[in-house]
């Protein structure tokens, strides 16, 4: 450890407030998790698209609602948009990915139309707390969604209506009613910045700087953030994404990069010091009684490498992806509150596997010619 910032750990202590000074770099745990192979991953993904399945409704959106929530104090069983487009984002990623066939395509297509009959003429997506569904400062969470997904499919497909839909939920954004709340403005971040990646106006990018300094502003000394409370390790981890998403946009002089970088490595590093020795990022009866695993902490690490390219990650992302397969909510129906987030991490994982795997493959080939032999000089 550098001594500068043992003297500001240090302090930190004697003052009475535990603080992680490391904006400054990424701190990983020398954790070992048994590597993936082919087998492990296609019964990981049978299993989740079984269970995906399950909860399929046939025109294009997944599950009951609040109403696959018990405990919910809401008297509605009508889809909740924010799971039909997970799931449709996790389609996007396979056929880009060229991990689809024909099947997939289809219920892509069908989970885009749903979408679009859901929209409302403002180009927002209400929140179905109610079977007719409002549209309040909540709808921020829905809108943000649906609307990057529109602009995924836009590049996809091609069809006009998608990135007419991605364009209204971007205008109603700027209208919304205001949430000072970082989850919140992670959503429209990644929203703001998906859009970006689909027609290249660079004002997007500022836009999204903007929001981003919002973010970072309030994030503690730890790295995460209150929102009230503290956030949980799922939804960290979707603000972290959102942040990873701008330090991969920003170019490389721009004057807002390293304090950007800073603020992921901050976020990063709260991730790396909670996950556990088994991969997960919960423990003991909280794992069990919230069916917790390794969703969206799983999506922003695979992004973290993409960004970073530090092997390092490998290893934390085998151990989450075994973390989110071999948990025993598995084999428990009542899981269906976060397969959304099980599936879309699944197919990330998925993607990230296939590469891993091919460019190993493509190493391996190109070393075994250029030396003429399978064995070492």
């Amino acid at each position: 450890m550098k001594p500068g910032v043992a003297v500001l750990m240090l302090l930190s202590v004697a003052l009475g407030q535990v603080q992680y000074v490391r904006h400054d770099a990424l701190a990983f745990k020398a954790t070992y998790y048994p590597p993936l192979d082919t087998h492990i991953v296609a019964r990981y993904w049978e299993t989740t698209a079984v269970h995906s399945e399950a909860m399929y409704n046939g025109n294009g959106s997944w599950g009951l609602g609040y109403a696959d929530w018990p405990t919910r104090p809401y008297p509605a069983d009508h889809p909740l948009v924010r799971v039909a487009a997970r799931h449709v984002l996790g389609l996007l990623i396979l056929i880009e990915a060229g991990l689809s066939d024909s099947a997939v395509v289809h219920r892509a297509r069908m989970g885009l139309n749903w979408l679009l009959d859901n929209k409302t003429a403002e180009g927002a997506w209400p929140l179905y707390t109610t079977n007719q569904g409002t549209v309040n400062r909540h709808s921020a969470y829905p809108t943000a969604l649906a609307g990057r997904v529109m602009s995924r499919a836009y590049r996809v497909f091609r069809n006009p209506r998608y990135l007419l839909a991605a364009s209204k939920a971007l205008e109603w954004q700027t209208v919304r009613p205001q949430d000072d709340s970082p989850f919140y403005h992670a959503l429209v971040l990644a929203e703001l910045l998906e859009h970006y990646r689909t027609v290249h106006e660079y004002k997007l990018v500022e836009q999204a700087v903007d929001e981003a300094l919002i973010i970072i502003n309030r994030q503690l000394p730890s790295g995460s953030w209150n929102d009230p409370g503290p956030l949980s390790t799922d939804d960290h981890a979707i603000v972290a994404e959102a942040l990873l998403l701008l330090e991969q946009a920003l170019a490389i002089d721009h004057p807002q990069l390293r304090r950007i970088k800073g603020g992921v490595n901050a976020a990063l590093n709260y991730l790396l010091e909670n996950q556990l020795e088994n991969g997960n990022f919960v423990s003991g009866e909280a794992e069990l009684s919230a069916y917790q695993v390794p969703t969206f902490e799983l999506v922003a690490l695979i992004l973290a490498k993409q960004v970073r390219d530090m092997r390092e990650f490998d290893m934390v992302i085998t151990g989450a992806v075994r973390a989110l397969n071999t948990h025993s909510s598995n084999q428990d129906v009542r899981w269906r509150s976060n397969q959304d987030g099980r599936f879309l991490a699944m197919a990330h994982a998925l993607a990230w596997f296939t590469h891993v795997h091919l460019e190993t493959r493509a190493k391996e080939e190109t070393s075994s010619q250029s030396s003429g032999s399978v064995f070492p000089p």
